[in-house]
C-alpha cells in the first residue's frame, strides 16, 4: 500500500495520474490528440505490485529457478490450481488470446471504443529477441495484422489479442498499445501510474542503488527502476519500428512455451515393444461387416510415464502427470546452475521419468480371401487406427472392411484411460482383454477403475467400472489431461516401431509391412495422432476425420460443453464470468503441448494429409466464435488443406479436405447416413492405398461443391461397380455397396465420439 501511495503522489507531481498525453497543458484543460478536451479517463491497467498485469506477461517468470513460470500462488504443491499448473510450463500459450484490461477514473471497467482497437496501428505485435526473458534486445519481425493475429475490445474493459495460427514455440513477442485507443467518448487512453513512471528516461536510483528522488524510498525506487530498465528496452525497440515514446500507453513481452521437445526426446529413445497376438477366430462379419478381414487380438508392452494405481495411491491416474528427473537438465543447461530439485518437463529437462511398463490391448483386422488379396511377400501394408475420446479400439472394426478391400491390415490401440468396459458395452465382452488368455499379463487401459458416479458425474465410486475415457480429460488436474494426450502420441510411435515384428496368425512369422504404414485418426484421435504423424517417419500418410484444434475451446463449444461446464460449475466457475474465461485461457495454455494444432503444420509438411469433416458437426464444431484456432476449419487452414469435391491426384502427395454436407460426427464408423459413411470410407481407402497421392470421389452429392480446386488435379469421378474383382493394392477406390452397418451405434449418441 505504501508503494502504491508513493507512486500516486509521484504521478501527481509529474502530471495528471491518468492523463499523460504530450498534449497536456499546465495552463489549461487536458486535451486529447485531436485537440478536444478530455472528458473522461481510460487507463491501461498496470500495477505489478498488486498483481495487475496483462496476461500473459513475462514478468511472471520473475525469480524463476528453472526457466518455468513463477506465478505467486498460495500452495505451490496444489497442482489442481491452474495457476500452480502453469508454473510447470516454460512459457505461455501458442494458441490462446492475450488480454489487457482498461479502467475508468473510478477503477471500474473501461468503455473501450471498439473502432479504436486497430491491429497494426493502435495494437502492434512484434517477434523479438530478449535477454533474461524480459529485456528486449531486438526486433525479428512485425506480425501481420489480420493474417497472424487480430485484436478487439471485449466486455469488461478487456482488449484481446488473438492469434490466427499457432505461434512458434519458445519465441518472444512484444506487444505495444498506443494512445490511439480511445473510450466511447473519444478520450485517448493513458498509461497507468506505474507504467508512466517506468517510461522515464532518467534512472530512479543512483549507481549505489539509492533513490534519486526524495519522495521515493530506496526499496520502492529500486522496484520502479527495475521496471524502468525493462520498459526502456521495449519502448526502445518500438521506437525503431516508428512508434513514438509518448504514444505508448503499455508494452509487455510474452514468451511462448516449448511444444516439441518432450515428444521428440521420447521418439529419440523409442524402441519396439514386445507384441503378442493370436487369431480371434472371427471375421468382420461377426461385427456386422462383410467378413473381408480376420480379427486378431494382441497386447503390446509400452513404457509408461503417468500414474499407475496402487494400494498406496489408488487414484494416481487422476492426479499424476509427467515429471522429469530432479535437475536432469540436458547439455548445455546442466552447467547453468538451475534448480537441482526441479522436476518440470520442459525444453531443458525434456525426458519424463518412467513409472512402469504397461502391457495393453491391441486389436487387428487382416485381409482374408474374401478381400480378393493374398499376403504380399513383405507382409500386409498396415494402417494404425486411433479412436476418439470415450471410444475404444473396437471402433477400428467398422473401417476394417474398407481397408481390407484395398489390401490393408489395420491395428488399433486404446488411448490412455480408455478401453473396453463390458459393464457399459456388453456386446464388446469378447474383446475385453482380461477375459482372454492375454488377461494374465495385460489390463485394459482404463485400469477397470471406478472413480466416478456414472449417473451423476460426481467424483466417487458407484460400484460400476467407469466408461472408456471418463478420467482422461480431467479438468481438475490439467497437467494430467495434457500428459494423457502426450502419452497417447508417444505410445503410437512405440506401436509403429513394433509393426515389423508382429505375427497375427500365430506362426511367429511377421505379417505386417513396416515400410508401408498409414494412419487413420478420428476426432480426439487426431489431437494425439497429428503430433504422432509429425514426429514419426514410419508413417507416410494420414487420413483425418473430424480433426480439431484448441481442444478446450472446441470442447466447451461442442456437445461436451455441458459436461465440462457442469464440472466447472461445481467449482463455482460459471460461463460468462471473468473466472470462466481465465480458466479457459489457463487450461488451453496447459494443454497446448499435447494439442495437435501445434503440430499440424509440421505433420502436413512431412506427410500427405486427407481430412474429412461434416458441416454442422456438433461435437467438433467447424468453427468456434472468438477462437480462430479452434474447430476443424482451423486444422484445414494451419495445414494448408485444399478443398475438393471431385476425385483428385497429385504425385507429390495430397493435402486436401472434403467437406460433407450431411452426416454426423461419427459418420466414419456409424452409418446413420449410409451414403456419407460409404463416401468417407471410400475416400479413406483410396487415399491410403495410393500412398496419399489419390482420392476417389464416388458420390459428390454428399460433398460441399468446390468450383475452383486450384492446386489439386481433378479427375472425373467414375462409378465403382460392386464385385468388380480383385484390386491391386495401389489401385484406389471402394465399391460403395461394400460399406455397410457397424455394430456400435447403440452405445452412445450418434453424434458423439
Amino acid at each position: 500500500m505504501k508503494m502504491r501511495t508513493t507512486l500516486f503522489l509521484l504521478s501527481l507531481l509529474f502530471g495528471s495520474a491518468h492523463a499523460h498525453d504530450p498534449s497536456v497543458s499546465i495552463a489549461g484543460p487536458a486535451l486529447n490528440k485531436d485537440g478536444s478536451v478530455v472528458t473522461g479517463i481510460l487507463t491501461a491497467a498496470f500495477d505489478p505490485s498488486n498483481g495487475v498485469l496483462p496476461f500473459p506477461h513475462n514478468l511472471l517468470f520473475r525469480d524463476t529457478a528453472d526457466l518455468t513460470l513463477n506465478i505467486p500462488v498460495a500452495d505451490p504443491t496444489d497442482f489442481s490450481d491452474p495457476s500452480v499448473a502453469l508454473n510447470a510450463l516454460d512459457g505461455f500459450s501458442t494458441t490462446e488470446k492475450w488480454v489487457a484490461t482498461f479502467i475508468d477514473e473510478n477503477g471500474d471497467p473501461g468503455n473501450i471504443d471498439p473502432a479504436s482497437v486497430i491491429p497494426g496501428h493502435s495494437v502492434r505485435v512484434f517477434q523479438v529477441t530478449t535477454q533474461e526473458i524480459v529485456a528486449v534486445t531486438g526486433i525479428v519481425r512485425e506480425l501481420v495484422a489480420g493474417v497472424e493475429f487480430v485484436a478487439a475490445a471485449a466486455p469488461g474493459g478487456v482488449l484481446a489479442i488473438v492469434p490466427l495460427a499457432p505461434l512458434p514455440e519458445l519465441s518472444s513477442f512484444l506487444v505495444v498499445l498506443t494512445n490511439d485507443i480511445r473510450d466511447a467518448d473519444g478520450n485517448n487512453a493513458t498509461p497507468d501510474r506505474t507504467y508512466y513512471l517506468s517510461k522515464s528516461h532518467t534512472p530512479w536510483v543512483d549507481a549505489s542503488g539509492n533513490s534519486t528522488y526524495a519522495l521515493l524510498d530506496n526499496a520502492t525506487a529500486q522496484g520502479v527502476e527495475g521496471l524502468r530498465q525493462i520498459t526502456q528496452t521495449m519502448e526502445g525497440a518500438a521506437g525503431v519500428a516508428g512508434i513514438h515514446h509518448d504514444d505508448i500507453i503499455l508494452s509487455w513481452t510474452v514468451q511462448t512455451q516449448s511444444i516439441t521437445p518432450p515428444l521428440s526426446a521420447l521418439r529419440s529413445i523409442a524402441q519396439p515393444g514386445q507384441v503378442l497376438a493370436a487369431p480371434a477366430n472371427l471375421t468382420t462379419q461377426a461385427v456386422g461387416g462383410f467378413g473381408l478381414a480376420d480379427i486378431a487380438i494382441g497386447v503390446i508392452t509400452l513404457p509408461y510415464y503417468l500414474g499407475i494405481p496402487s494400494q498406496a495411491n489408488p487414484i494416481a491416474p487422476l492426479t499424476d502427470f509427467w515429471t522429469a528427473p530432479p535437475g536432469g537438465y540436458i547439455p548445455p543447461f546442466d552447467q547453468f546452475g538451475f534448480d537441482p530439485t526441479s522436476t518440470h518437463v520442459t525444453a531443458i529437462n525434456p525426458f519424463p521419468v518412467l513409472t512402469g511398463m504397461q502391457t495393453v490391448p491391441l486389436l487387428f483386422a487382416v485381409p482374408n480371401a474374401n478381400s480378393g488379396f493374398s499376403k504380399p511377400e513383405g507382409g500386409w501394408p498396415v494402417v494404425i487406427y486411433q479412436h476418439g475420446i470415450t471410444r475404444n479400439r473396437t471402433d477400428m472394426l467398422a473401417v476394417a472392411d474398407a481397408l481390407a478391400s484395398v489390401g490393408y491390415a489395420v491395428v488399433a490401440m486404446d488411448q490412455p484411460l480408455h478401453g473396453v468396459v463390458p459393464e457399459v458395452a456388453p456386446e464388446l465382452t469378447p474383446f475385453y482383454i482380461e477375459g482372454t488368455p492375454f488377461g494374465a499379463i495385460a489390463n485394459e487401459r482404463t485400469f477397470d477403475a471406478d472413480y466416478w458416479n456414472n449417473t451423476t458425474g460426481a467424483l466417487g465410486p458407484d460400484g460400476v467400472t467407469d466408461p472408456s475415457g471418463t478420467s482422461s480429460f480431467n479438468l481438475f488436474s490439467l497437467l494430467t489431461a495434457r500428459d494423457n494426450l502426450r502419452q497417447a502420441s508417444a505410445d503410437l510411435s512405440i506401436l509403429a516401431l513394433s509393426l515389423g515384428n508382429i505375427s497375427v496368425d500365430g506362426d511367429a512369422v511377421p505379417d505386417l509391412d513396416a515400410s508401408n504404414v498409414g494412419a487413420v485418426v478420428h476426432s480426439l484421435g487426431t489431437t494425439v495422432g497429428v503430433p504422432f504423424v509429425a514426429v514419426e517417419p514410419i508413417v507416410s500418410r494420414a487420413y483425418l476425420n473430424a480433426a480439431t484444434g484448441s481442444i478446450i475451446r472446441t470442447g466447451v463449444a461442442g456437445d461436451f460443453g455441458a459436461r465440462i461446464n457442469a464440472g466447472l460449475a461445481g467449482a463455482g466457475v460459471l460461463p460468462g464470468t471473468p473466472e470462466y474465461e481465465q480458466f479457459l485461457i489457463a487450461a488451453q495454455t496447459i494443454l497446448d503441448s499435447g494439442d495437435g494444432i501445434n503440430w499440424a503444420q509440421a505433420a502436413a509438411a512431412r506427410s500427405p494429409i486427407l481430412h474429412n469433416m461434416v458441416i454442422g458437426d456438433t461435437t467438433v464444431p467447424n468453427t468456434v466464435p472468438g477462437a480462430p484456432i479452434a474447430g476443424s476449419e482451423a486444422v484445414n487452414r494451419v495445414m494448408g488443406l485444399a478443398p475438393f469435391s471431385a476425385s483428385q491426384a497429385n504425385p507429390e502427395g495430397l493435402r486436401a479436405v472434403a467437406r460433407f454436407s450431411s452426416g454426423v460426427h461419427s459418420s466414419i464408423f456409424v452409418p446413420v447416413f449410409p451414403q456419407v459413411t460409404a463416401e468417407m470410407q471410400g475416400q479413406m481407402a483410396s487415399f491410403i492405398a495410393s500412398l496419399g497421392t489419390f482420392v476417389q470421389v464416388s458420390n459428390s452429392d454428399v460433398l460441399v461443391p468446390v468450383v475452383n480446386m486450384e492446386g489439386l488435379n481433378s479427375i472425373p469421378s467414375a462409378p465403382s461397380e460392386p464385385g468388380a474383382g480383385k484390386r491391386s493394392r495401389g489401385a484406389p477406390g471402394l465399391a460403395p455397396s461394400r460399406v455397410t452397418a457397424v455394430p456400435f451405434e447403440k452405445r452412445e449418441g450418434l453424434n458423439h465420439e
